[in-house]
């Protein structure tokens, strides 16, 4: 008799887990408590679906661990693998620096070869069915539902974490897997913006600029990222800022003081930035508003002067030692972090089932044998770039194969 397998969210991990172990030859049932499966396929990468990366680096996903549990998950199945198995659905790749597309650019495309796969593989498929609890009895799970059970011989629970709960990840699954004994790291935001207490530069809301920004938590630089950030009413947005939000989220959760420093004109090493400015105020005649003609915004510059203590308007009395003053500035304007944007703005997860309860190589659980976990739920999330629909896929098709095996 085939295996009876059970999967608990029809997101990308739980999609990708159910058409590998149907075509595996499990009896597989997939239960999704929205109207669809894949509905939060359908937001990613601004509707075009950034749905993995070229190259998958230990440094692209965080981890409370070393890289052994990453290790494993990639030697079973790359990124490259991710790629090929797309492309046997009818997803021809573009890469666009290094992030993958599908070559229409259309989410929707995504999660229409995933639907079309669930239904030619024979997927049992569950709609507006909320799980609302799993017991284990002997070898035996029982899936109990609002008004009905199901009975299989083992899970998945795919169910994300608490990012974008308009989609459906409300933390339900978290509940369920420390119900049945899993340690789970209290999740936070990640992948949102920054709020700035005391916002110096909010009368520039909406101009963008290169930067390398850094997150530092009790007296600690714990991340940088390098790239194009934008100014906001309230704070900082933008990949950079993105890609260390969780850093931020974790330390204002455990109360501790967070800094972001943010350096300008990234391109340029410090001796290069300040000759920059030194010969743009130096001997010209100009003011300073008028010497940062080109290289800033003209809606950032003003305050970014007044900030620096330097009089836009004002020809300086010394004019070396404003240059000095102001290329010091520009090479770590420090402001105070007073929060992130919430579980709604946020694309994922920081936090979940601890990994150390997982393994890797089967994305078993050690505490409950025959239960499985993928995706969002557990503890480890990646930048923006395509990092986490790869560790969704890639922990999917190792759960799929195991969890029906």
């Amino acid at each position: 008799m085939p295996k009876k397998l059970i999967i608990i969210g029809g997101g990308s991990a739980g999609c990708f887990a159910a058409v590998t172990a149907a075509e595996n030859g499990a009896d597989v049932t997939l239960i999704e408590k929205n109207p669809s499966v894949g509905k939060k396929i359908l937001a990613t990468g601004n509707g075009r679906c950034n749905y993995c990366h070229d190259k998958v680096t230990y440094a692209d996903l965080f981890r409370p661990e070393g890289d052994e549990f990453l290790s494993k998950v990639m030697k079973s199945f790359s990124p490259e693998d991710v790629l090929d198995r797309f492309r046997s659905l009818g997803i021809t790749p573009v890469s666009k620096d290094g992030y993958i597309y599908p070559y229409s650019e259309q989410a929707r495309a995504v999660s229409d070869v995933l639907k079309r796969a669930l239904a030619k593989s024979g997927v049992k498929l569950y709609t507006d069915t909320e799980v609302t609890d799993i017991v284990k009895k002997e070898n035996v799970f029982n899936v109990i539902c609002e008004g009905r059970e199901f009975e299989a011989d083992s899970v998945i629970i795919t169910t994300g974490g608490k990012a974008a709960p308009n989609t459906g990840s409300d933390g339900r699954g978290l509940d369920i897997c420390r119900k049945l004994g899993h340690s789970v790291t209290a999740p936070v935001p990640a992948l949102t913006y920054l709020t700035i207490d005391g916002h110096p530069f909010k009368k520039a809301a909406g101009t963008r600029l290169s930067a390398t920004v850094s997150i530092e938590v009790s007296g600690k630089i714990l991340s940088s990222d390098t790239g194009q950030i934008q100014i906001t009413k309230n704070g900082i947005s933008g990949i950079p800022a993105f890609n260390i939000c969780r850093f931020a989220s974790r330390g204002l959760l455990n109360g501790e003081q967070v800094k972001l420093h943010i350096r300008l004109v990234p391109d340029m090493d410090d001796n290069a930035l300040t000759a920059e400015i030194t010969e743009r105020i130096c001997g010209t005649g100009c003011t300073p508003y008028d010497a940062l003609i080109g290289l800033f915004p003209d809606t950032f510059a003003d305050s970014l002067l007044k900030n620096a203590g330097v009089a836009p308007d004002r020809i300086p009395d010394n004019e070396k030692k404003t240059a000095l003053k102001l290329s010091e500035y520009l090479r770590d304007i420090t402001l105070t972090v007073d929060g992130t944007g919430d579980f709604t703005q946020a694309q994922v997860t920081s936090g979940g089932v601890a990994l150390n309860e997982v393994d890797p190589v089967a994305m078993e659980s050690k505490i409950v044998p025959g239960l499985f976990l993928a995706g969002e739920i557990l503890d480890i999330d990646g930048k923006c770039g395509g990092y986490n629909l790869y560790f969704a896929w890639a922990s999917g098709f190792i759960a799929g194969k195991n969890g029906g095996a």
